[in-house]
């Protein structure tokens, strides 16, 4: 019994260090999709409603709706008080010089996303994100 409780933490941590380097992965996308989208010349006849929507799909495009699943999971498992979890987030994002911050910051922008409808699911979800977002 002990054998297969130790595997399983193991797997546990192989899964963790998983879900850390995709994240890292398309945390790299994104914000190099980010620092094209400030380089770029603006177009003369496009408004600012026309230049978000751009930069948006151009995010999306670069895999911020991956990053931003990615970044759900790590939060709910770093917020699930098993401490070796948390911990091993931690370590691996400090090896590449990273902290949980960006993480928050890509939840944050999620949960702004949600819209602000009567939709009783999304504002539950809504409530449940910024609840583990303050845990951080």
């Amino acid at each position: 019994a002990v054998v297969s409780t130790q595997s399983t933490g193991e797997d546990d941590h192989l899964k963790v260090d998983r879900l850390v380097e995709l994240h890292l992965f398309y945390l790299g996308r994104v914000r190099a999709a980010d620092k094209e989208i400030e380089d770029e010349d603006e177009v003369e006849d496009e408004d600012e409603g026309e230049r978000e929507e751009r930069a948006y799909m151009k995010r999306l495009d670069a895999g911020l709706f991956t990053l931003q699943r990615l970044d759900y999971i790590i939060l709910s498992v770093y917020t699930a008080g098993i401490g070796s979890i948390s911990g091993r987030v931690k370590q691996l994002l400090g090896l590449k010089g990273e902290t949980i911050e960006p993480v928050r910051e890509v939840m944050k922008e999620y949960v702004g996303s949600l819209g602000d409808g009567e939709n009783s699911k999304a504002a539950e979800e809504k409530q449940n994100i910024h609840h583990m977002i303050n845990q951080l």
